[in-house]
């Protein structure tokens, strides 16, 4: 005879700290983000590079994040957020260790790509916690503060960041960002779960030829449009 746990209420103790858990994932994962657009002129000095192939880093992260998201989607869905919430931060943490140790401009351009990619996983993992752990009423809520808690990593990069930059230099500064990034992969391997025990977690399977077609669907949805220009034009004050 098997037993099974019985689905714990929704909303608890545990659900606060696996949500805040991860809320803080993904404010490091902002940090991480912005830390190449905070250290401009010293990249431009350590690769002897121009603006404009410094520029370049942020923009090759932020293009390989967009062009993560579908693909970040599908793995969220297969493996849950626990899973993808790793790989994101370890991900994140190469990258910079990356960073830390390259004088090539090459390797620096690997090292936001591999950033870019770790970071396309983090935010929709952490998001697709909230409808998990605590009630429906609750949701928009949860899920507007995990955005704007999370943004506190750009505080991070803007003010311990750069003033530890300026004293102690490229190399340790960006490996302990790395540092930062292995230390909440382990607190979301050890403490955050994709469902509550007891709750069996969904898993999807996608015909891949059907992509696009969903895609366009989403698209045309007015709820999407309302979400996207809302998002583009209240996040830009």
């Amino acid at each position: 005879m098997t037993v099974t746990a019985a689905a714990q209420p929704l909303g608890g103790i545990r659900a606060h700290l696996v949500w805040l858990v991860a809320v803080a994932a993904y404010a490091v994962a902002v940090l991480q983000r912005t830390t190449m657009g905070v250290a401009g002129l010293e990249a431009a000095d350590r690769f002897g590079a121009s603006a404009t192939i410094v520029s370049t880093f942020v923009v090759l992260q932020l293009a390989v994040y967009a062009l993560m998201q579908v693909p970040a989607g599908l793995l969220l869905d297969r493996y849950g957020s626990r899973v993808t919430l790793v790989v994101g931060a370890v991900l994140m943490g190469l990258g910079q260790l990356l960073m830390a140790e390259t004088t090539t401009v090459g390797v620096a351009m690997l090292a936001r790509i591999v950033l870019g990619a770790g970071d396309a996983l983090t935010f929709s993992s952490a998001i697709r916690l909230v409808p998990a752990w605590f009630p429906a009423r609750r949701v928009p809520m949860y899920t507007q503060l995990t955005g704007l808690i999370g943004q506190v990593g750009q505080i991070g990069s803007a003010v311990p960041f750069v003033a530890l930059l300026y004293s102690a230099g490229w190399p340790a500064t960006f490996r302990l960002a790395a540092a930062l990034s292995a230390i909440a992969a382990l607190a979301v391997l050890l403490l955050v779960r994709a469902t509550p025990p007891g709750t069996p977690r969904p898993r999807v399977r996608h015909d891949l030829r059907r992509i696009p077609l969903v895609l366009a669907r989403i698209l045309r949805n007015p709820a999407t449009q309302l979400g996207f220009f809302t998002h583009f034009t209240a996040g830009f004050p």
